[in-house]
């Protein structure tokens, strides 16, 4: 067990104390990234949207994840651009007509780009505007806060956004907390 604090040149590792932030001097235990996370599938990266230029005019935002399970409760699109559901893709009779389809039968790979998932563009942008909204209540150097969006199916949700390593902030259910 170590008994150092850490410096602001350093990225915490597991048994460091932590030095500053709202987990101050407690103790690192288990040390698991939003990288990793992202990696892993459970955080979607929304600099990758910016960067895309997707979310203009936007700019880097404050807010950099969103959990996929929020994404889940109607941001991605479950449609091909030929309006053919994602699990039919391939077997509709649109499919035989579809570039994509053609290109794909013909080109040997094995995973059907319409089966991808892709995200609800219009959605993601209500979402985040919402979200921007909830972020600007909070209090200056406030590292955590709570408010509600509308989901795509109008249900009203409760979110968190909270500070991550980054510096910058995750949007989040309350179960992903």
């Amino acid at each position: 067990m170590k008994n150092q604090n850490i410096n602001e040149n350093k990225t915490p590792e597991e048994g460091d104390i932590i030095k500053e932030g709202p987990y101050k001097g407690f103790q690192l235990v288990s040390k698991y990234t939003s990288e990793e996370a992202t990696e892993d599938g459970f955080l979607f990266d929304l600099d990758l949207l910016v960067k895309a230029k997707k979310l203009q005019p936007y700019g880097e935002l404050p807010i950099k994840y969103i959990t996929t399970s929020l994404l889940d409760l109607g941001y991605w699109n479950d449609r091909c651009n030929n309006a053919v559901k994602v699990e039919d893709a391939g077997k509709a009779d649109r499919c035989q007509r579809c570039p994509t389809w053609i290109v794909f039968a013909n080109s040997g790979n094995k995973v059907l780009p319409c089966k991808e998932k892709t995200l609800n563009m219009p959605n993601i942008i209500d979402l985040v505007v919402a979200a921007l909204k909830i972020f600007s209540k909070r209090i200056k150097d406030d590292w955590f806060v709570i408010g509600q969006v509308e989901l795509p199916s109008g249900k009203k949700q409760t979110v968190y956004i909270a500070q991550n390593e980054t510096g910058r902030y995750t949007l989040m259910l309350p179960s992903d907390y």
